[in-house]
């Protein structure tokens, strides 16, 4: 049997989630770069980008400040969680998966 409780609401700091799509060089990378530096302002730690494009995401290191990761195949999930955990262990707050 299915056990439920209620308790009272209260904010808290949860990680948020967000997806960008769009076609070939239509700006995800720097818009999420872009997003990035807005939500460091508010909760600090390091950017982490988790780069899967051949070193796309270096076109911006003139323009944002954020630690590169390389990542390679194959492209496995478990191969994706090790890559956040890394960042993480590192110190990193917010982690762009570009993809």
């Amino acid at each position: 049997m299915r056990i439920f409780e209620d308790f009272p609401a209260v904010r808290k700091m949860v990680p948020l989630l967000l997806g960008i799509v769009g076609c070939s060089g239509s700006g995800k990378t720097f818009s999420s770069l872009r997003l990035a530096v807005g939500m460091q302002r508010i909760i600090g730690g390091d950017v982490f980008v988790i780069d899967t494009e051949h070193n796309r995401a270096l076109n911006y290191a003139d323009l944002f400040r954020f630690r590169h990761v390389p990542f390679s195949p194959p492209f496995g999930s478990l191969d994706y969680l090790r890559a956040i955990q890394y960042c993480v262990s590192k110190g990193g707050r917010i982690i762009i998966v570009d993809s």
